[in-house]
């Protein structure tokens, strides 16, 4: 009659021992209080915020000449929608009021959304005018949409996007770029009926862009953007002014 309470004896022995053996299981993760979890963000992977900046726009020489030739004259359009003759030869500055940036394949991905003034084009001979607003830089696409004359957004142009490690400046907290747009087949369409003229060709010259983005400086830029080094200022920059050919952009 001992036999049975000596077996269960063992087996209890035998679990007791099971179990001290066995690793140890992690700690249930409490879950977040919304209920839902929280993705995992690697670096280069991290939207840093724009904090404001610049954008200054001019106009390629080869195209200048083109407006010129059939009295087309560049001016600055304020958010109230006043137009105002731009004379000078720096370009229309644009405000950036914000955006975020990201490291999208080793390139400038992200988006800055500039400020509600704009630039408008004025034929002098038939009295048109358009105004090109709101302008946003697809830093991820390339590409540059606005409105014409208040319609719905388009994409005006296009460029070519840099590598991230030589567009940041992580000393200043800056992104920098100078970079020339091209002009969509599209927009050329729209802008020569609306203007009377034929300055504006697809796959052309449309603007010189030079951007200055400040970005969030709490933000450790090496590793949210995966830069991997320190690098100094942009410098691709000064040698993309002449690449249309014409050297320096002429101002407006």
């Amino acid at each position: 009659m001992r036999a049975r309470p000596l077996a269960a004896a063992a087996v209890l022995a035998l679990t007791t021992t099971l179990l001290a053996a066995a690793p140890a299981q992690p700690a249930a993760t409490a879950p977040p209080p919304d209920g839902r979890p929280t993705p995992a963000r690697p670096a280069g992977h991290t939207e840093v915020p724009v904090q404001g900046g610049s954008a200054r726009f001019a106009t390629p020489p080869a195209l200048l000449a083109a407006l010129k030739a059939d009295g087309v004259a560049i001016a600055h359009v304020d958010a109230r929608g006043t137009v105002t003759p731009h004379e000078g030869s720096d370009g229309i500055s644009l405000a950036i009021k914000g955006g975020a940036v990201t490291n999208s394949g080793g390139k400038v991905g992200g988006e800055l959304r500039l400020a509600d003034a704009g630039i408008a084009l004025f034929n002098r001979t038939t009295r048109k005018v358009v105004k090109l607003l709101g302008f946003t830089v697809d830093l991820g696409q390339g590409t540059l949409r606005a409105q014409l004359n208040h319609g719905p957004k388009m994409t005006v142009g296009t460029f070519t996007r840099p590598a991230i490690a030589a567009a940041i400046d992580t000393h200043a907290a800056a992104l920098r770029m100078n970079t020339g747009i091209t002009i969509t087949a599209a927009a050329a369409t729209k802008l020569n009926a609306a203007l009377g003229t034929h300055g504006f060709t697809g796959g052309g010259p449309l603007l010189q862009a030079r951007i200055d983005a400040a970005l969030d400086p709490s933000v450790d830029l090496g590793t949210a953007l995966n830069l991997g080094h320190r690098p100094t200022p942009a410098k691709e920059g000064r040698r993309a002014a002449g690449a249309w050919g014409g050297g320096e952009p002429s101002g407006w």
